[in-house]
């Protein structure tokens, strides 16, 4: 899954950040160029509105591109949907149960921050996920 919704200029340096469109570049370039299980990989591409790539990034055009509208509600249903198609799994859940256990775990998270004598804003990324994990295991029993 590709973002490339956070192109916008940076405050200080008056730059773009383009780390999500440079890493698409080189998954499509992998997917390619490479071989064997490179050149089977998939991906989605998600922006805020469906063709706004085109003025940064036009050389894109070709990929499946989704618009989000900056709603991550929308971004899961998309992605959902795109899930379930491309694995053909019909067990995927539909985007709007997820999005609602998203949220609900939203909702949770500045307790379970508490509890951990953590504050949401110092949260690394493995504390994140460790946090996620054990509230989907604990959600789901």
């Amino acid at each position: 899954m590709h973002d490339i919704s956070k192109t916008e200029l940076d405050k200080k340096s008056k730059l773009p950040r383009f780390n999500m469109p440079l890493e698409l570049g080189v998954f499509l370039g992998a997917r390619k160029f490479g071989s064997g299980a490179q050149k089977k990989k998939k991906c989605v591409v998600f922006d805020r509105e469906k063709y706004r790539y085109q003025t940064f990034i036009s050389d894109i055009s070709g990929q499946d591109v989704h618009s989000h509208g900056n709603k991550a509600g929308k971004l899961i249903e998309e992605l959902a949907s795109w899930l379930r198609a491309d694995s053909g799994d019909s067990t995927v859940p539909g985007g709007k149960v997820m999005s609602r256990e998203f949220q609900r775990f939203q909702f949770a998270l500045p307790k379970i921050c508490k509890d951990r004598k953590l504050s949401p804003s110092e949260l690394t990324y493995q504390d994140f996920l460790n946090i996620a994990a054990d509230w989907i295991t604990k959600s789901s029993a």
